[in-house]
């Protein structure tokens, strides 16, 4: 059973984690209607989640890979959680952007310290075993609007759903994984720093997929904060079905994510990459300039592969271009490739006004 679990623990709590993270922006519909908030306030509620989390994920990457913190795990997606039940209690937008920033801790805890147990516990298949573990934050992504969605049901207090969620991921966190990292067996809990020792860094291409780390990020977030906005606004659909469009788009995400991995064995990482984004463009145009059910739905699973196929390819390449510091890449890639957009969105909020 430990063995099944530890097989599939990390796209669990990814999936965990990326409950709040996801959940976020549905809720931002829910906040609008309470704070009487406009565009910019709404994605600087983003922007707080983001902006610690995008500056922190690297440095505590570059942690993981001197000193391992196996805590950071459990720790990360309970803060995460435990900050968006909290705003349950929410009096102002002040005490809102207070409570997303702590969230943005947790997530910045977590992302690099897990992808090096992926490496740790299965590096005998780290292809498929990064792919599992992208598709957990992505479906973590799909479910979180639709649990977040039961605000608009129940009130506020519903929020608190996640607390319990982040309990049950500790008790499994600590029944299948306590002790790793320490015990003789555990090749797995060696195998990083043999890795990291082994390899070289190669700067440069790094420093390329940079870019285009950074504009699937802003892509990611834009998109992850504006849907239900224009499903509402635009679409004239219900507020209450605003965090279901945005599960459907997470949830294409989460198989796209994996059919983005599979196509980048036969394709190549890079160009698996360079489809992406060059499915994108078109969608995102007929998106945009098609105000209808139909091309709102209709453009959204290309422009939903276009974002959510580089997720795998981009994580892997950054492992192996940073070999030597894999977490650090894994910060950079897992982490700051999410939350990078998230500094841009209030802008792209100032705009939309």
């Amino acid at each position: 059973m430990k063995r099944m679990i530890r097989k599939y623990g990390p796209p669990i709590f990814h999936c965990i984690n990326d409950f709040g993270q996801g959940s976020l922006a549905a809720l931002i519909p829910f906040f609008i209607a309470n704070f009487g908030l406009n565009y910019y306030q709404s994605a600087t509620i983003i922007f707080c989640n983001t902006v610690v989390a995008s500056i922190a994920q690297p440095i505590l990457g570059y942690v993981a890979d001197r000193w391992r913190v196996p805590w950071f795990i459990p720790v990360g997606f309970t803060v995460t959680l435990v900050s968006i039940s909290a705003m349950a209690m929410a009096t102002s937008y002040e005490m809102i952007l207070a409570l997303s920033l702590l969230a943005g801790v947790g997530a910045a805890l977590f992302h690099p310290e897990v992808a090096l147990l992926v490496n740790r516990t299965q590096s005998h298949e780290i292809g498929n075993a990064m792919g599992r573990f992208a598709v957990g934050g992505s479906a973590g992504f799909a479910l979180g609007p639709l649990i977040a969605g039961g605000v608009y049901v129940f009130g506020g207090q519903f929020l608190w759903v996640f607390t319990a969620i982040a309990i049950l991921g500790v008790l499994l966190y600590l029944y299948a994984f306590t002790g790793v990292t320490s015990t003789p067996n555990a090749g797995e809990s060696k195998s990083p720093t043999k890795a990291t020792s082994a390899g070289t860094n190669d700067w440069v291409s790094f420093g390329k997929l940079f870019f285009v780390i950074a504009s699937r990020s802003i892509l990611f977030s834009v998109l992850s904060i504006f849907i239900p906005i224009l499903y509402i606004t635009v679409i004239n659909g219900e507020a209450s079905a605003s965090s279901l469009a945005l599960t459907m788009y997470f949830a294409m995400g989460a198989v796209l994510t994996y059919m983005g991995g599979a196509l980048s064995d036969k394709l190549g990482f890079l160009k698996t990459v360079r489809l992406g984004n060059l499915i994108f463009l078109p969608s995102v145009l007929v998106f945009i300039f098609v105000p209808n059910i139909w091309g709102f739905f209709g453009a959204m699973i290309p422009m939903a592969f276009g974002v959510f196929s580089q997720y795998g390819p981009i994580t892997v390449l950054g492992q192996k271009y940073l070999a030597k510091n894999a977490g650090f890449a894994s910060g950079v890639t897992l982490g700051l490739g999410i939350t990078l957009g998230g500094l841009v969105a209030p802008y792209i909020g100032h705009l939309a006004d």
